[in-house]
């Protein structure tokens, strides 16, 4: 008896040993043992993504839960689920915590894993995301006011001219109240950017805006652009946004049409500066009645053709039956070039005021303005509509012309004199 009894407590012993000598981590056996990658993460103003880990791969999709506590609250942060998913076949899950303000003082999170089905808790069963205290960053606008009609590039800036910034700072711009202009109609973002991008070790960052298939030149609309900024993050300097004017190009389909000629603009001036030259006033080309001009639209360019060629228009001396295309500015005269084919407020002569201007190419003109001596070439003009309705055509560019001669004392075309503005009546589609 006594044998057996010792033979029995011998088994046991032998069992409760084998045991011991297993591996008693929790988890062992079917279900995957699951913890934090890590125990402690640092959120500053960027997001970050938190870990979670498997010791084997699991067999089907399990949601491992989560709680959440620490000094900090749902408005420092933002997270991209409420719990982690492991998928399938994988071994590694993550939820991304956002920042979604600046941290003027230290913070804590702390996230705690859950029981579940599936899965057992590992011995990293939480961990702690530390908010520190945020850097803030001051930006500026380089401009309050700008024009936008081919394209336009937008700049701020990000501390002072020896700041560099530490990283790439990402300032996202957003559309301000008061604005007219949208986003997608009226105005594009080149490459559908979002932010300003402030690279590693620079102060400046550019967004290039192009006109939308909305953008009307003759009704503008009004965008103000300003900064996310980001509970704090960014604060504004000098210029916090800037208020664009949204023209747009002007195209062929709006001029497309036949045009009479109705005035040379400031005719009886030019002709007492003239007279009081000694210059011949009745040489200056503006002798045009009845002379039009007939756009055809033709997608990627225009046909361009004058009425007539020679006496009594003196625009048909200049002018011939041509493609017209879209060109940078020519002579331009104070006027700041806000894409390549556009000028903005370039001024006339010695009017008050200035005009919006477009600028186009004519594949072939005669640039001595004389049908006694035809030398033919490109041309370049400048149109504008009016708010009446009617179009404004400038010269650019001619060889030396055959009238007043004491102004052409430059050797080469001076838009200021030369560069005469021509108003046109639309006479039909």
């Amino acid at each position: 008896m006594k044998k057996y009894l010792y033979l029995s407590v011998a088994l046991l012993t032998t069992l409760s040993l084998g045991a011991c000598g297993d591996d008693d981590e929790p988890g062992s056996g079917s279900a995957a043992n699951v913890q934090f990658s890590a125990s402690s993460y640092t959120l500053d103003d960027e997001p970050i993504e938190i870990k979670v880990v498997a010791s084997q791969a699991a067999a089907s999709n399990l949601n491992i839960g989560f709680t959440v506590g620490g000094t900090a609250t749902t408005a420092d942060y933002e997270l991209s689920a409420q719990s982690f998913l492991l998928e399938a076949g994988k071994t590694e899950a993550t939820v991304t915590v956002t920042p979604k303000q600046a941290y003027k003082e230290a913070k804590t999170l702390t996230f705690n894993l859950a029981v579940g089905k599936g899965y057992v808790i590992g011995r990293v069963a939480s961990t702690t995301v530390n908010l520190v205290e945020s850097s803030v960053y001051v930006y500026s606008f380089t401009t309050a006011a700008a024009e936008l009609q081919e394209s336009l590039d937008v700049t701020l800036t990000v501390g002072d001219e020896n700041f560099k910034a530490p990283k790439d700072l990402e300032l996202p711009f957003k559309v301000l109240s008061g604005s007219t202009a949208e986003l997608g109609k009226h105005f594009l973002v080149k490459d559908e950017a979002t932010s300003f991008i402030v690279p590693k070790d620079g102060n400046t960052a550019t967004l290039t805006l192009l006109p939308g298939p909305d953008a009307d030149l003759a009704n503008p609309a009004t965008l103000k652009l300003g900064v996310d900024e980001q509970g704090g993050r960014f604060v504004a300097g000098e210029t916090a946004s800037v208020t664009v004017t949204v023209k747009g190009l002007l195209t062929y389909a709006a001029l497309a049409g036949t045009w009479q000629h109705k005035e040379l603009i400031g005719q009886e001036d030019l002709e007492l500066y003239a007279m009081l030259e000694e210059m011949d006033v009745d040489a200056i080309p503006s002798h045009n009645d009845g002379f039009t001009i007939t756009i055809t639209d033709e997608g990627d360019h225009a046909m361009f053709t004058p009425s007539s060629t020679g006496d009594p228009a003196d625009l048909a001396n200049l002018f011939r039956t041509c493609d017209m295309t879209y060109t940078a500015p020519l002579n331009n005269v104070e006027g700041k070039v806000s894409g390549s084919y556009t000028t903005v407020g370039e001024e006339y002569f010695f009017y008050e005021g200035s005009y919006d201007l477009t600028y186009f190419q004519l594949s072939s003109g005669n640039r001595s303005f004389d049908n006694s001596n035809e030398k033919l070439g490109k041309l370049t003009i400048a149109l504008m509509l009016d708010k009446d309705g009617s179009m404004i055509l400038f010269l650019r560019d001619f060889d030396e012309p055959p009238f007043l001669p004491l102004w052409w004392d430059t050797e080469c075309f001076e838009s200021y004199f030369f560069g005469f503005g021509y108003r046109f009546e639309k006479v039909a589609q």
